[in-house]
Order: C-alpha cells, then sequence, then structure tokens
C-alpha cells in the first residue's frame, strides 16, 4: 500500500505540508486525478485519490476556502497536491493531508501516476543509485560522515552514525540544524537504548522521529526528522546501512596496521627533511606520511610541493626515495 507520504517524499522531498496531522500522512494513495477548474466546478474524486490542482486556482492562496469548496460539492480525496506554489500558501486547519510544491501540476500527475504502478522497481533503482555514490563518496574520503551526507542531502533527512558509542556523524539536512541540536542532546539517551536489530520508526518524548539501523554490534546509522518517516527513507537507510558496514570493515584492518607500526625515527629538526623522510618511509602514500607527523595531509602535499620545486626532489619517485633512506641511515 502506497500512502500519501511515500508519495510526498518520493516524488518531491522539498514540497511542504499545509494542512493534515502527521498520522494522515499513511492515507492509502490509490490513484491520480487533476483539475484545472476552480470552485464549484470541481471534477468528481474517487475514494483514496490524490487531487492534484493548480495553486492559480486556490484564491489569495488560503486553503480554507478551497477546502471548504471541496466539502461542500461532497468530494473527499485522500490527499490534495497544490502544484506550481511559487509562494508558501496559508496553513490549513484541516485534518485532509494537503502538499504544497513548486513542481507543476503535469509532472507531479505523471510522477505520482508512475510511482503507483512501479514502487518497488523504483525503490530498487534508488537504492542502488545510493550504494553506488555512498561508495563513491567513501572511497574519497574514508569517514562515515562521507556516506552519511550523501544520503542527508538525497532525503533532505537528518542523519548521524555512531561508532563504539561516540557520534562519528551528524549531518542535519537543510534549515534543520536545530533538529540535529536536539538529536545529539538525546544521543546518550538513545544509544542506551539502541537495539542490535533493524528497528520501526519511533516517536521520541522530545518530539523526534528517529530510524535506526544496526552497521554492528557497537556501531548503527540514524535518520532524524520532525516528520515520520516514508519507505523511501527506509530503504535509503538500508542502502547506508550496508555501505557503513563495507567502510568499517576495510577501516579495521587499517588500524590494525597503524597500531603495529614501528616507532619513528626522531625529528631531524627541519619539517621539510622530516616531511620528505615520512614520504619516503610511507612508500610515497600521503595519508600515512601525515599521521606520522601529526599534521594535515595538505600540509605534507605543499610541503612536497615545496621541496620538487626548490631541490628537484619527490619521495614518491622511488629513486628519490631509496637515496633519502641510505642518506637517513648514514
Amino acid at each position: 500500500m502506497t500512502s500519501v507520504l511515500d508519495l510526498w517524499r518520493s516524488l518531491d522531498p522539498e514540497a511542504r505540508l499545509a494542512s493534515g496531522a502527521h498520522a494522515q500522512l499513511s492515507r492509502p494513495i490509490r490513484g491520480v486525478t487533476r483539475t484545472r477548474a476552480a470552485p464549484p466546478h470541481l471534477p468528481d474524486t474517487a475514494d483514496g485519490q490524490l487531487l492534484v490542482v493548480d495553486a492559480a486556482i486556490v484564491a489569495d492562496g488560503r486553503l480554507d476556502g478551497f477546502l471548504a469548496a471541496l466539502r461542500d460539492a461532497g468530494l473527499a480525496p485522500a490527499a490534495l497536491w497544490i502544484a506550481d506554489a511559487g509562494a508558501p500558501l496559508e496553513r490549513a486547519d484541516d485534518a485532509m493531508p494537503v502538499i504544497s510544491g513548486t513542481s507543476n501540476a503535469s509532472t507531479v500527475v505523471i510522477a505520482a501516476s508512475a510511482y503507483l504502478e512501479g514502487e518497488k522497481g523504483i525503490l530498487s533503482s534508488f537504492a542502488a543509485e545510493l550504494r553506488l555514490s555512498g561508495a563513491e563518496a567513501a572511497l574519497a574520503d574514508p569517514q562515515p560522515s562521507a556516506p552519511a551526507g550523501v544520503v542527508a542531502a538525497r532525503l533532505r533527512r537528518g542523519v548521524a552514525v555512531s561508532v563504539d558509542g561516540a557520534m562519528a556523524s551528524l549531518n542535519p539536512r537543510p534549515a534543520g540544524r536545530a533538529l540535529a541540536t536536539r538529536f545529539a542532546a538525546a544521543f546518550a539517551r538513545l544509544l542506551a537504548n539502541r537495539t542490535t536489530r533493524p528497528s520501526e520508526p519511533r516517536l521520541t518524548r522530545d518530539g523526534l522521529w528517529i530510524l535506526e539501523r544496526p552497521i554492528g554490534p557497537s556501531a548503527a546509522a540514524w535518520l532524524f526528522d520532525d516528520l515520520p518517516f516514508a519507505r523511501v527513507d527506509e530503504v535509503a537507510l538500508d542502502a547506508l546501512a550496508v555501505t557503513l558496514r563495507a567502510l568499517l570493515r576495510r577501516r579495521a584492518p587499517e588500524a590494525a596496521t597503524a597500531r603495529r607500526e614501528p616507532r619513528l625515527p626522531p625529528s631531524t629538526g627541519d619539517p621539510l627533511r622530516d616531511t620528505l623522510l615520512a614520504v619516503a618511509r610511507a612508500n610515497g602514500r600521503i595519508a600515512p606520511a601525515a599521521r606520522s607527523l601529526g599534521v594535515h595531509r595538505n600540509t605534507v602535499l605543499y610541503r612536497l610541493h615545496r621541496a620538487s620545486a626548490e631541490l628537484g626532489v619527490d619521495p614518491r619517485r622511488p629513486d628519490d626515495a631509496l637515496r633519502l633512506l641510505r642518506e637517513e641511515r648514514h
């Protein structure tokens, strides 16, 4: 069953809820219809339909009058989608879910119909695309925040990652920093209640919707927002969990190797020469050299550029690396 929330989140995460309690977002949607007519010339709508209308026919941007006209005509769609809504509509105090977005009506009708016909395939394709994007981000920056940031940007939801009892990443959604602050404040309590199994969405006592996926015995990925979650959110969090499991497995052997690294020789007193020797010992790799020196990788790159320009030496070249290491031993 596709809900109002499922359609909303899949079609346009940036659209706004202009009316309706959160509980009403679970209403099932079975079809889509559109009207260009203003009240009282409205088309019949069957139960369970999403009615798409142009913002231009909502007089003065006031939803209350339009919703009253629907009721007077005996129409009760499952939800209302206001298309081409450039300016925010005045919020209505009505049980019917009303979603206001900037996409045009034709685009909404076509996309909604396609989603209702092929929801399973659309979600599967989205998950595959998100796993690929997350993997590319993790390769470029092997930190949990990289793939988590991809998911936060795509979903426009808050995303957090915890590893070994600490928050490894906290990505607020756009205009959602206050929610991230609330999540951080509740983090210790949430961590104490986390499970090792996929959980259902839940509403915390401080008004945050939380969805958690275990990554391992001591790590988890989280979604948080002030709105309930749709299927697309659950699919995205599952895809993120897959990427993070692979990333943490990859980091574990690297961490073990780092712990076994021998003590490095003392500094020569010359930062430039120390950098050349560190890169030579690391077989030309920048990141391990930067860690051994306790500096940022960009600092190492700057010093290498300077050494190449001033001395004609680059320890990433095997010959230069061997010469530097021989001089160190002598």
